[in-house]
């Protein structure tokens, strides 16, 4: 499978379809809202965005999906998940992907392929309320290079991005197989687990000494 290939396929065409709208986009509220509405956009267009590619579009099950869109290359499923970055260095951005659980659960068990669609914008002039895209960048998740993830310590664990997409391109591993991604992601979850669990057992440690004696005076062990 060219990931390289879908990847350069999908963001040309995605490119085409916001061609008239790089410059002076309508802002919206926050970026939430301005990522909804790219969303939309390309979801409305998703099908002839497919046939154009000779890619089969695929109907999104729901919102329980990692992906926002999807469809079958070679008979390989392909999620492809919007993310807008706002270029305004004073704008705070997480980076934030998905569980781990349900990442590893669409590589592994659906042998699916997570792909990153990532918009760069930015206010068209700082007096006005209209936005141009810098850039957008396609890349498979699982490619990109292993200083860029990590774990947050968010429910079971939540996925999150150090640096765009577009910061490491000329860094992504195009041909790394699924079981190398396997093993960077694996010690890096376990490495986080590991902490969360120490930092628990600290925190429970302190509630019984904290109960044992009587509620007299808490504080955190460190």
């Amino acid at each position: 499978m060219d990931y390289l290939q879908v990847s350069e396929t999908i963001e040309a065409s995605i490119s085409k379809l916001f061609e008239e709208l790089r410059s002076g986009m309508s802002e919206r509220e926050d970026s939430r809202a301005f990522g909804a509405m790219i969303e939309k956009r390309i979801t409305e267009n998703w099908e002839t965005i497919c046939s154009d590619a000779g890619f089969e579009a695929i109907v999104n099950p729901g919102r329980r999906t990692i992906y926002d869109f999807a469809c079958r290359v070679d008979g390989k499923l392909f999620g492809f998940d919007v993310k807008t970055k706002d270029l305004d260095s004073s704008k705070y951005s997480d980076g934030g992907v998905c569980a781990v659980g349900n990442l590893l659960k669409f590589l592994a068990n659906d042998k699916g392929v997570f792909m990153i669609v990532e918009f760069g914008h930015e206010r068209s002039t700082p007096k006005n309320n209209t936005r141009d895209i810098e850039y957008i960048r396609v890349a498979p998740f699982h490619c990109l290079p292993a200083n860029t993830y990590r774990i947050e310590n968010l429910g079971t664990g939540q996925v999150r991005l150090n640096y765009t997409v577009n910061q490491v391109w000329e860094e992504i591993e195009w041909e790394r197989s699924y079981n190398g991604f396997f093993d960077i992601f694996c010690d890096l979850t376990l490495t986080h687990y590991k902490r969360v669990k120490a930092d628990a057992d600290r925190r429970i440690l302190s509630i019984q000494e904290f109960k044992d004696g009587g509620y007299r005076s808490f504080s955190f062990k460190r």
